[in-house]
């Protein structure tokens, strides 16, 4: 298989995460062959670990999607440079991988699935979370019908954020609707991979606690009907003092015909029935897992595998969900999702 080139958006952070992933890990697949980030330190120091001489270094994506000439572009920059980015690499002649969420609005979501749609060039959108063993084996339970029929799930996510910068970058404290737009994006878009359809109608409540550190909601209840009869119910809180079920330690509970599946924190899965013992395991290991997945996914795609489950006309739907979130959080009222898309 021969190597793929990539021109990388974005250098630091989450970026820089991304670049010791595709060097580490698929090092003998992918090449960087371009960096572009608007810190010139990051972007220095970056480029000396890659090797990349100062022809292959930009503070202007627009001038690296000219010059470079890459297999691919990734881009992990913040969501209100997603679309703009995305379009000006698919103009030039570049498949696009890019973190989630699409973007800062659905019409620039939008714009960015048109601009591949019009290209015919792949666009994948960054899930991770779906590729984790215990995720994938609860799928693997409702696509194989061990439990019979999956009637409803119960999702919750908690974290500890109630230091002002616990989160991470003082954005995520000061922006609106960081709840959805940093967390639940990667929440309802498992809410559909695990019940295996796309949901029709949404309806919530968004709020803030008076001991928050977030100038806007932080936490938030949200009900999800699929379009495959299955229930969803979502607790998402950024202020949690007591039980947390952070990342990558979300808790989930799956209803079935036949039993109750749970996992949360590791990769135990336990099945419940009444009458019997709990049937307590680990679920199957994977190769690849989260980013690593995607990547290598990603690249299959390029070479004439299958297209990426979380291509973006397939992803428009999770980030729909955000956008009726925010819209119920405001007018208290259901949001049919067939409306924005």
């Amino acid at each position: 298989m021969a190597v793929k080139t990539c021109l990388m958006i974005g250098a630091s952070g989450m970026a820089g995460g991304w670049i010791q992933r595709m060097t580490e890990r698929l090092g003998d697949r992918i090449q960087i062959v371009g960096l572009v980030d608007v810190n010139e330190e990051v972007l220095a120091a970056q480029g000396a670990k890659l090797g990349l001489g100062a022809d292959q270094l930009f503070a202007d994506y627009k001038e690296a999607c000219a010059k470079v000439q890459a297999d691919f572009c990734g881009i992990a920059t913040p969501p209100q440079f997603h679309s703009p980015q995305a379009i000006a690499a698919l103009e030039a002649g570049m498949p696009v991988i890019c973190e989630k969420p699409i973007a800062d609005t659905l019409a620039a979501a939008k714009a960015m699935a048109a601009k591949a749609e019009e290209t015919g060039l792949p666009c994948a959108i960054i899930q991770n979370y779906r590729y984790a063993p215990n995720k994938q084996e609860v799928v693997r339970i409702r696509e194989e019908g061990r439990l019979g029929r999956l009637q409803h799930i119960f999702g919750r996510y908690a974290c500890d954020y109630r230091q002002y910068m616990s989160w991470g970058k003082e954005w995520r404290h000061d922006m609106d609707f960081s709840l959805l737009f940093e967390g639940s994006v990667h929440h309802f878009d498992m809410m559909r991979f695990l019940a295996g359809g796309d949901c029709e109608v949404l309806q919530g409540f968004g709020w803030n606690p008076a001991w928050s550190s977030f100038k806007h909601y932080s936490s938030g209840f949200y009900l999800l009907r699929m379009d495959n009869g299955v229930h969803t119910a979502y607790e998402g809180n950024s202020s949690a003092a007591g039980i947390t079920s952070c990342w990558h330690r979300e808790y989930y509970r799956l209803e079935f015909e036949e039993g109750t599946v749970e996992i949360g924190a590791g990769d135990e899965v336990r099945i419940y029935r009444v009458g019997q013992e709990v049937e307590v395991y680990s679920a199957p290991t994977m190769e690849w897992t989260g980013h690593d997945y995607l990547f290598k996914e990603f690249v299959d795609w390029l070479e004439g595998g299958k297209a990426s489950a979380t291509r973006i006309e397939d992803n428009l739907q999770s980030f729909a969900l955000v956008i009726a979130a925010m819209e119920t959080t405001e007018d208290g009222q259901p949001k049919r999702i067939a409306d924005y898309l």
